[in-house]
């Protein structure tokens, strides 16, 4: 059934069996989490991200921004964009609903000056719709940043 058939028969559902007054939305659904770890010991930083939808709705993409508070330098995952010496732009790849992302993210950098510690801040940036032309909210963008301390200790930090 097509986008403009199935929008049109809501429509129609909604004239018949709702009450004056209750608005639709014409947007879809989903809601992404970050997963992954951090571990920065002597210079060097290892992170692992993953992005998860919880749905409602699948997502054909999305994009997240990944910050440090230093400087950083080395091997970052394809499908990336640099937007400043200390952060960079990743895609998801296809995100289904109740479904950890396409791919794992892996880098692993240089933090430039050595500090003793790094922060690094995972947040969404963008959501695309499975479906052209259909504009996709977030159900919960209170879950959409997340911040992590990362002590030169060698430890791993999950969030």
């Amino acid at each position: 059934m097509t986008s403009l058939l199935r929008k049109g028969l809501l429509v129609l559902v909604a004239v018949l069996l709702c009450p004056v007054g209750v608005a639709f939305a014409d947007d879809g659904e989903a809601d992404l989490g970050h997963h992954g770890y951090v571990v920065y010991e002597g210079g060097r930083l290892t992170m692992q991200l993953r992005s998860w939808n919880h749905g409602p709705d699948s997502l054909a993409s999305g994009a997240v921004r990944v910050s440090f508070s230093a400087p950083v330098e080395g091997r970052f995952p394809r499908g990336r964009v640099r937007t400043g010496p200390a952060a960079v732009v990743c895609e998801t790849g296809e995100l289904r609903a109740g479904a950890a992302g396409g791919r794992v993210l892996d880098f692993g950098l240089r933090v430039k000056g050595a500090p003793a510690e790094v922060v690094v801040e995972v947040r969404t940036v963008r959501t695309g719709s499975a479906e052209p032309g259909m504009r996709v909210r977030d159900a919960n963008p209170g879950n959409d940043r997340q911040r992590v301390l990362a002590p030169a200790t060698g430890d791993v930090y999950y969030f």
